[in-house]
């Protein structure tokens, strides 16, 4: 399967390759002091045995995420006003089924894995992000998260943050 990143996603995946791979080297490093103190026995030497699923596990996860960023393609297309795209910044009115009135969010649609909260940045695979991808102005669809049923109608599709604080001041 084949996942979108954005040239920050794939940075950021790059770091977290580089930074699995010092702990896993750290982690050796230790692994072989402890060894060198008691040798491997499970018995003699508790400490190695917890060094040696430490490793691991630091080594599955440095394979999955190769894995990811072996199988992502860097979004290199423009912001697109027309439809729901990756680096679309999105305004739309968010209602669910126990709310008496819709609430409007801004959210930029970020890469496989590049949700951020706190930047309103959600992935194009979350449930929100998967539910307003490709959709023009105006579209309205539910979408189902973690709280319910969630109505969604596009309000307005932005080319940058800038636009959306100038569509404000207008």
């Amino acid at each position: 399967m084949k996942y979108y990143i954005t040239e920050t996603g794939k940075q950021t995946l790059e770091a977290k390759i580089a930074a699995q791979n010092v702990k896993i080297r750290n982690i050796q490093a230790e692994k072989n002091i402890a060894y060198t103190a008691s040798g491997d026995g499970w018995h003699d030497n508790p400490g190695y045995n917890q060094l040696l699923q430490l490793e691991e596990r630091a080594i599955t996860e440095l394979k999955n995420l190769e894995k990811l960023l072996n199988s992502s393609v860097t979004w290199n297309q423009p912001p697109s006003i027309q439809r729901v795209q990756i680096n679309s910044i999105v305004r739309f009115a968010m209602q669910g089924s126990q709310d008496r009135v819709a609430r409007e969010v801004i959210y930029e649609i970020g890469g496989h894995g590049e949700s951020d909260l706190n930047r309103n940045l959600i992935s194009y695979t979350s449930p929100i992000g998967a539910a307003l991808y490709e959709l023009l102005p105006g579209a309205e669809v539910e979408v189902q998260i973690p709280a319910g049923k969630t109505q969604l109608r596009i309000l307005q599709i932005y080319e940058s943050w800038e636009s959306t604080r100038l569509q404000v001041t207008e």
